[in-house]
């Protein structure tokens, strides 16, 4: 039963902004450890266009610093030469950032961990990325697999947080809000589409979100993220004119989000793994 709604800090840590090309585009994601290794996750749309070309050639990720909120980490990738994968059959892709080494060999269940540094490694980066923005002492947190859900087990109306960066927003960038930090909404899970491997949150989403995390609260009191947003549902309305014989579409943002569960991305690193 839930008592209490207060998101962990070191949740907040998790999302990243990515700019390709010199921000000629932007998404979001977030850091995943699995089998040793640091993973970058995002939609599939972000890094590729429709024929599944890359979209950019240089992809500048900007990490969050929990140890100072304000100097983040900035990390260039050659998306030519990385280990850059994506699935057909869902909208989500990953980019390998390297092995990582525990610092500790007994480590406690993340549920009683009440640190925001949870699990430190030392992160070893591929040769296809860069450091563009290093700052002193920088602590980057990463999701683990036991921080996740699955989305058999997901509840419709459980409440769930929205991380990204919806570059979109505001009459002038970086005037309304500061643009290299996530911005959260709070919604619902909606609806499960099972036969597409969806879910529905009722959070809009904009250009930018792409990608991003999205933490579920559960009946037991624990925060998971369980997947990352694909695409916004939009409302559609029609008029037809008799006299010009010609119809007319109009698009809107319904206020729902499609995301694609977390066990996606798992099977994607799965399936690629050496």
């Amino acid at each position: 039963m839930q008592t209490i709604n207060v998101l962990p800090e070191d949740n907040l840590y998790y999302s990243v902004l990515l700019s390709l090309d010199g921000g000629k585009s932007y998404g979001s994601g977030f850091r995943l450890k699995y089998k040793s290794h640091n993973y970058l996750i995002t939609a599939k749309h972000v890094l590729y266009t429709e024929d599944y070309s890359l979209r950019a050639k240089e992809l500048i990720m900007t990490c969050q610093n929990s140890n100072n909120p304000d100097e983040p980490v900035m990390l260039g990738i050659d998306l030519e030469k990385a280990y850059c994968k994506f699935d057909t059959g869902n909208d989500v892709a990953i980019i390998k950032l390297g092995k990582f080494e525990k610092l500790y060999s007994k480590e406690p269940p993340l549920k009683k961990d009440t640190s925001i540094h949870k699990r430190p490694t030392v992160l070893i980066l591929e040769d296809y990325l860069s450091e563009i923005s290093l700052p002193k002492n920088p602590r980057l947190v990463s999701l683990e697999k036991e921080a996740t859900r699955g989305i058999n087990e997901i509840k419709v109306g459980n409440d769930v947080y929205l991380m990204g960066y919806p570059t979109s927003l505001g009459m002038k960038r970086n005037e309304d809000f500061d643009s290299s930090k996530p911005l959260l909404r709070k919604g619902i899970i909606a609806g499960v589409h099972l036969k597409k491997n969806t879910f529905i949150i009722d959070c809009p989403t904009y250009f930018g979100n792409s990608g991003g995390p999205i933490v579920e609260y559960g009946e037991d009191d624990y925060y998971r993220i369980i997947g990352l947003v694909s695409k916004y549902i939009p409302f559609v309305t029609q008029w037809f004119s008799n006299r010009e014989h010609i119809t007319n579409t109009e698009l809107t943002n319904s206020g729902y989000s499609v995301c694609v569960p977390i066990q996606a991305a798992f099977d994607l690193i799965d399936k690629y793994s050496e």
